[in-house]
């Protein structure tokens, strides 16, 4: 049997690497649009969900870049009408995090809908968060003021109502 060089295993191997990173790269390209006009949509259904009475062309995109640059939790902003802002914010917690939706009524700072998107946190535990009765535990309080927690879950629960109160402060910047 014949033993093949160092130097042709080196380039064997690089090529194979740039072969494998090319086709990565490819159907990264190819996939990544699909990918974000799926969360788009997702999103408006989201919203809908929140706002059952609202039409999707109610709700308009906010670039809230200048009052969110030291808020990296933000992901993006939308007004409803002239006195709701909506919050989309992702926030860690025990294991995977949360990412919500919050409104925020501007004229009495009330949150006026919340809804959990995605949660990857323990299961019947921190996962309580995309339950109903967190939401509507929530709707009609003072967005700035002390929001209620979920026993057993803070360290999910936490965050969420830490960057509600954020949102608080911000909404009233939002035009």
């Amino acid at each position: 049997m014949k033993k093949s060089s160092p130097a042709y295993l080196a380039i064997f191997l690089a090529v194979t690497a740039a072969l494998a990173g090319g086709c990565l790269s490819f159907a990264n390209n190819m996939t990544a649009p699909i990918i974000q006009a799926n969360a788009e949509k997702a999103e408006k259904a989201s919203l809908l969900e929140m706002y059952p009475e609202a039409s999707i062309d109610d709700f308009q995109v906010v670039d809230a870049s200048a009052i969110t640059a030291d808020d990296n939790a933000v992901n993006g902003v939308y007004k409803y009408g002239d006195d709701v802002v909506i919050f989309n914010c992702s926030v860690s917690g025990y294991d995977g995090g949360t990412t919500f939706l919050v409104g925020i009524n501007v004229t009495d700072n009330t949150i006026s809908a919340f809804k959990a998107i995605e949660n990857g946190d323990t299961k019947g535990i921190g996962s309580k968060i995309m339950d109903e009765p967190f939401a509507q535990s929530l709707i009609g309080k003072d967005a700035s003021g002390e929001l209620d927690t979920i026993s057993g879950a803070t360290y999910t629960s936490t965050p969420v109502v830490q960057q509600i109160n954020k949102c608080a402060d911000l909404a009233a910047e939002v035009e």
